[in-house]
């Protein structure tokens, strides 16, 4: 029995110095930290900022609202300008409108006068015509009785009973009777010429025009209507302009006026650089928040170590405190002096690190787990080949332990 102790116990202690000097010549970082690139809130306008969220380390959604920032001082003097010309422009499209409905009552009062004087003007040359038939009638009576008495003076002049006076007489009255019938046939024709253009609007006479005054006046009145109606689909048309330069004007206002600050992905609070209520400037900076899905790994490692490596090698991650071991990849090897490459990172490096050669990795099992999804700031270890714990747990892995 203590012949088997004592061999139990070699083995142990065998495996023990195994275990503690392969894991030793295994080639590890001399630090390992989760770390998280920065994103910065800036104000994109002057005001007062209101912080929504305050405490350090608070966790923020994407897209959520942290801060808001109010301006009260903005100047609104374009905007002004724009109202007072849409209220110009609103007077103007009044003032047309008016002047059209009165127009439009003008004409309407002109063209019943115009058309109640064409009425009048056709009955008038009806009534004319109706005259001249009439003269033309007893014109041709008249010659009727000068043809009768033509021939009875001819008759009795052949023999020898009437003078020859008389028998001239009787033919210059039988020649007045036909000029009178051709003159009451052309003025007939003359009236019925002088009627069909009344009918039509158009007045002939010789002491007058051949429209009358209100006709004249509907056509003046015409022109100054398609006038205004031009003008006024002009004031319209500048109007629908004026609204849009409105609205886009409100819209830039609103802009300078207020303004929200949220991150555009999932993160922390990692500092805060105004106060609530503070009058914050342009382009100043309000709020740093650590970016939860740019997680990675920064890492120093010796020189030795670090030409062995190249990007996309692997390595084992092993958390202080946790026993649990994260695939990591190898993303770019900053070497000596990297300190411009922590500009934009969370946790700046040590200045041993700054000493050693950089080295920065992804390790996305990390998300996987809600207590690491975002543990910017932990430290571990990094080791860069397979030593005997990794190969332990390899096996046990395989064999379902």
């Amino acid at each position: 029995m203590r012949l088997l102790s004592l061999t139990a116990g070699s083995i142990v202690l065998i495996g023990g110095l195994y275990v503690a000097v392969g894991e030793r010549m295994a080639g590890t970082s001399a630090d390992a930290t989760v770390n998280a690139r920065i994103t910065t809130l800036r104000a994109p306008i002057e005001g007062t900022v209101s912080l929504f969220v305050r405490d350090v380390g608070a966790r923020v959604e994407a897209h959520q609202m942290v801060a808001e920032i109010l301006d009260s001082r903005y100047d609104t003097v374009r905007l002004l300008e724009l109202e007072r010309g849409q209220s110009a422009l609103k007077t103007d499209l009044e003032r047309t409108k008016v002047q059209l409905q009165a127009l439009n009552d003008a004409r309407e009062q002109l063209q019943a006068q115009s058309t109640h004087y064409q009425t009048g003007r056709v009955r008038q040359i009806e009534a004319r015509l109706g005259e001249a038939q009439a003269s033309l009638d007893a014109s041709q009576a008249r010659l009727r009785e000068a043809d009768s008495a033509l021939k009875r003076t001819t008759d009795l002049s052949s023999r020898g009973v009437q003078t020859a006076i008389t028998l001239d007489k009787a033919k210059s009255g039988y020649d007045v009777a036909l000029q009178e019938i051709e003159s009451a046939r052309q003025r007939i024709a003359y009236l019925n010429t002088e009627l069909a253009a009344a009918r039509n609007g158009v007045f002939l006479g010789d002491s007058y025009n051949d429209t009358p005054f209100s006709s004249q006046r509907i056509r003046e009145l015409d022109l100054r209507l398609a006038e205004l109606k031009a003008e006024q689909e002009q004031i319209q048309h500048r109007l629908t302009l004026s609204d849009q330069h409105i609205a886009a004007e409100r819209v830039r206002l609103n802009k300078l006026t207020s303004a929200a600050l949220s991150p555009q992905s999932t993160g922390r609070v990692w500092d805060v650089l105004a106060d609530n209520g503070e009058y914050v400037r342009r382009g100043q900076d309000v709020m740093r928040l650590v970016d939860c899905s740019s997680v990675l790994i920064t890492a120093s490692v010796s020189e030795g170590i670090f030409n062995s490596l190249k990007p996309g090698g692997q390595a084992q991650l092993r958390l202080f405190g946790d026993d649990r071991v994260f695939d990591a990849t190898i993303m770019r090897l900053g070497g000596a002096a990297a300190n411009s490459l922590y500009s934009n990172l969370a946790v700046g490096p040590s200045a041993e690190h700054l000493k050693r050669f950089d080295v920065t990795l992804s390790a996305p099992d990390l998300a996987k787990h809600p207590d690491l999804e975002c543990a910017v700031g932990r430290t571990g270890r990094l080791i860069f080949t397979s030593g005997p714990v990794a190969a332990l747990k390899q096996v046990a892995t395989r064999f379902g332990l």
